[in-house]
């Protein structure tokens, strides 16, 4: 379907990874498949950057190159939502304009990005939810440039023991104002997190693991199917 009345309802609620009601294409809780990276559940103490002899904006501007010169990469994901809720799955994106999520089971949802659109899918319920990719807080992967000052309205850069945390607000999400943490490894900037809180304060934090930035992915995995149950991997 398109940008439908019901498609901006459900994206008003889901940041990306979206958030999903306590039943929505998931059947019960159920043990990880898999080891999932553990969050910090505290924000650590920050270092000031006088000290790492760099600046916010020197920090800022090597993410943004790094983001910008990064043209695909993969990686398996534990997505943490604010319900208590905890899934895990595996992220694919090759740039520009291409991303998609693949949930473990017991979870039907696929989430798809094709340059312009973005659709939330639901192979259980055989539904599929597509809005503008421009909605979502996770836009920033999938231009051709990188320019985090750009897309957000930058408010901290900072870094915090073994990550460089760009703290944001996004005002083009639905609903209102979205608040955005991303998480990048200091060293190599690398973006290993994120969190987004809607406008409702909701919260979904995304750990990423077993990044692969050398293997191009088959195009063919970011076409929007028309039926929802052709979006899952065999």
């Amino acid at each position: 379907m398109g940008a439908s009345a019901n498609a901006q309802a459900i994206a008003g609620k889901i940041p990306l990874p979206p958030r999903r009601p306590a039943n929505f294409g998931i059947t019960a809780p159920a043990p990880a498949q898999e080891t999932q990276p553990v969050l910090q559940p505290v924000k650590p103490a920050p270092i000031k950057p006088a000290a790492l002899d760099i600046s916010p904006e020197e920090m800022l501007a090597n993410i943004n190159d790094s983001l910008t010169n990064l043209k695909q990469f993969s990686a398996k994901f534990a997505q943490y939502s604010g319900n208590g809720q905890q899934s895990s799955g595996k992220l694919t994106v090759l740039r520009p304009g291409r991303l998609r999520f693949d949930y473990n089971a017991p979870s039907t949802i696929t989430i798809i990005a094709d340059g312009s659109s973005v659709a939330v899918i639901d192979s259980k319920l055989n539904t599929q939810d597509v809005y503008s990719i421009g909605l979502t807080p996770l836009k920033f992967l999938l231009g051709g440039t990188i320019n985090l000052a750009r897309d957000f309205k930058v408010t901290e850069v900072l870094h915090e023991g073994d990550r460089i945390a760009v703290y944001a607000e996004d005002s083009s999400t639905f609903g209102g104002t979205s608040r955005v943490v991303l998480g990048f490894d200091p060293k190599s900037y690398v973006l290993k997190e994120w969190s987004v809180t809607d406008p409702q304060g909701y919260e979904v934090n995304v750990v990423l693991a077993n990044i692969d930035t050398r293997h191009e992915p088959d195009a063919m995995q970011f076409v929007i199917p028309e039926n929802p149950n052709a979006a899952r991997k065999k």
